[in-house]
């Protein structure tokens, strides 16, 4: 038990770099999966995209919790937003009134954060005012996001928290998130069934 949490952190560890070492192109992000376990209404049953930020805390996106309405319901008037018929994700616990975003593009996207080879987060007001008016043709629209303080999640992982999967664009702008869960969890186990 104890050997199979070392692995998982260790996978996070190595996944994670540190901030200096943050590059133009960074692959650093990972999937949590919240274990069935975790009773956390904040997280359970949620799989999570995460980074290290530059100042070494851990933040992420709560990846399949999309929400009610879409930027074009809420403001129908905007012509800025009657593009974005997509629901809003509920990101996370924190800053939940704000407008976060997660986009797919080439190009490096000044002021967002890199967390796989073509996806960034935009966490910054002004990246995500950018996103609305000029969009990359993946983008998903989230309120607030995940945070957690340098050593927290590390924590988390050594209580058993959270499965640790290599993260791909295809699965963060997937449609279907209703099952994503529970298919992440079956592949979670497999893998944890072949390390016994």
């Amino acid at each position: 038990m104890m050997l199979r949490r070392l692995l998982l952190l260790a996978v996070l560890l190595a996944s994670i770099p540190l901030a200096s070492a943050q590059t133009e192109k960074a692959t650093n992000g990972v999937f949590l999966i919240a274990k069935p376990a975790l009773a956390d209404p904040n997280f359970r049953r949620t799989v999570v995209l995460v980074t290290q930020a530059p100042d070494g805390t851990t933040v992420g996106f709560i990846i399949n919790r999309p929400g009610r309405r879409s930027l074009a319901q809420i403001l129908p008037d905007s012509e800025a937003f009657k593009r974005f018929t997509d629901p809003i994700h509920l990101g996370g616990p924190v800053q939940r009134e704000d407008l976060f975003a997660v986009f797919r593009t080439k190009e490096k996207a000044q002021g967002a954060l890199s967390v796989l080879d073509d996806v960034s987060f935009a966490l910054d007001p002004a990246v995500v005012e950018k996103l609305i008016h000029t969009p990359p043709e993946h983008v998903r629209f989230f309120n607030g996001y995940a945070g957690w303080a340098p050593g927290q999640l590390a924590a988390e992982l050594e209580r058993g928290g959270w499965y640790v999967l290599n993260a791909d664009a295809d699965t963060v702008f997937r449609k279907d998130m209703d099952t994503l869960w529970e298919e992440l969890i079956r592949r979670m186990r497999s893998v944890t069934a072949m390390l016994r």
